[in-house]
């Protein structure tokens, strides 16, 4: 190597190249956020606070750590991964086994005998997946979904109406959709009965002064299950099972890749997310969708990314890192044209409520959310500072910190469909780890991203194979 040549220390990962080490990190991360998001229900715990801490270290390692320089550890990468998820696995079940699925639960007479059957034939199908020969080869996860679907109805069936508001803002924007009327120009009943959970002067008279504050496509899938079915969280349970069959399918053959997609079908957490009604199913499947897309069917990645911005607002701070999916010279060039379709994509799906009333689109999606007050219990660094000194940092922290995370991800990722999603998760952990507002939801879609990456992970060949940067 010349003085002017770059160090394996330093350089940036070669476009398309992988990292032995993403997937094995990334695992890790999965799985701890997973845990953290158990105690607590997705509120602020200390034992949460050291999982979300592993988990955003993990991310963050993966992202930035060079290539081992030892052939044996690229080697052992796909076992070290495999053994893991299956290690996490293992500690998942013991969760879905021993504590309650959900919080608003009514069960029948057997009690939870239906789906603690249900739990343990899951647990055995996933063990299965994680021997050399897995049993029912390419049918296993179809078949684990079907589970999933069935303990998910039951959750459903027995917790109908759950005591919060995500749910009641469906509710009445379907009244609303009913009689004709904009869901995004009507106000919406505060069940709590106090007003902590809303800023100042958002509830007046008992009614919270905010319309449906969901992007339209998010309302228009739930709107199509409610219905289809009675109840629109089983768009919710199909997106979840659909994100895990995207994930297993992104690189055919990949033991990997089933396990991951495993690891997030049975997250601990999975039916309690399902039972509060929260759509971050539906980003969790468009994360999915996308890097499948970009594994599979590149066509389709302009489709899949607008559908995916066009469903959280928010997620339109991942539009920079569309350019890992490119490892030509001249990504600038592909990024553009990519970012400009799902543009048109997610303005196809949005404008026309935004032409009704563009005035409460803006107010219920965005004046919103900047409105919300801190939460001392929300699971990130700025409730955990304040308890601990009293002060409270600037909740507008979280916008800070994301800047030199894109620039990082940018900087260090992989240019590849892996890449792309191990940066979203990362770039979202550090954004929400440090937000006034972070719960259960909000990481449960970084999960599906963190999975996602290391289901679409190649392990890379021997470094005598490689080209040389």
């Amino acid at each position: 190597m010349t003085s002017g040549s770059p160090s394996l220390e330093t350089a940036p990962p070669a476009p398309g190249q992988e990292r032995a080490l993403l997937a094995p990190l990334l695992s890790v991360a999965a799985v701890a956020l997973g845990y953290a998001i158990q105690f607590g229900n997705g509120a602020r715990h200390p034992d949460s606070m050291v999982l979300l801490t592993v988990a955003l270290v993990a991310s963050l390692l993966a992202v930035v750590m060079p290539e081992p320089r030892h052939a044996r550890i690229i080697q052992l990468a796909e076992r070290a991964t495999i053994l893991l998820l299956g290690v996490g696995l293992i500690g998942q079940f013991i969760f879905l086994a021993t504590s309650a699925p959900a919080v608003y639960l009514h069960p029948g007479r057997n009690g939870f005998t239906s789906f603690m059957t249900g739990i343990a034939v899951a647990a055995v199908l996933a063990g299965a997946g994680l021997s050399g020969r897995p049993w029912l080869g390419r049918l296993r996860l179809p078949v684990l979904v079907g589970v999933h679907i069935a303990l998910g109805s039951w959750i459903i069936h027995y917790s109908p109406n759950p005591h919060i508001d995500v749910y009641t803002f469906h509710t009445e924007a379907f009244r609303a959709l009913a009689k004709g009327i904009n869901p995004y120009a009507i106000d919406m009943p505060n069940i709590y009965g106090h007003e902590e959970f809303y800023g100042p002067g958002l509830v007046v008279n008992g009614r919270l002064q905010v319309g449906f504050p969901y992007p339209p496509f998010s309302l228009m899938v739930a709107w199509v299950s409610h219905l289809l079915s009675g109840d629109y969280r089983y768009a919710n349970l199909l997106a979840m099972g659909l994100a895990a069959l995207l994930m297993a399918s992104c690189r055919p053959g990949g033991q990997w890749a089933q396990v991951a997609a495993v690891v997030f079908l049975f997250t601990p957490r999975t039916f309690f997310v399902l039972e509060q009604g929260w759509t971050d199913a539906y980003v969790a499947m468009l994360v999915a969708a996308t890097v499948w897309s970009a594994c599979r069917a590149p066509r389709l990645l302009p489709v899949a990314l607008g559908l995916l911005f066009a469903v959280k607002h928010y997620m339109v701070l991942a539009a920079p890192l569309v350019m890992l999916l490119y490892p030509g010279p001249l990504p600038w060039r592909e990024t553009l044209r990519t970012l400009l379709k799902a543009a048109a994509v997610a303005a196809l799906v949005t404008l026309p409520f935004a032409v009704l009333d563009p005035v409460a689109l803006y107010n219920d999606l965005m004046g919103f959310q900047l409105r919300q007050p801190f939460r001392m219990d929300a699971l990130s660094y700025l409730s955990w500072w304040a308890e601990k000194t009293g002060r409270r940092l600037p909740s507008g922290l979280g916008f800070a910190v994301v800047l030199p995370a894109l620039g990082l991800s940018l900087w260090r990722a992989p240019r590849t469909p892996s890449g792309f999603a191990a940066a979203m998760a990362m770039t979202f952990t550090v954004f929400f780890a440090f937000s006034k507002q972070a719960f259960a939801n909000y990481y449960y879609f970084i999960i599906a991203a963190l999975c996602s990456a290391v289901a679409a992970w190649t392990p890379p060949p021997p470094q005598e194979q490689r080209a040389t940067p």
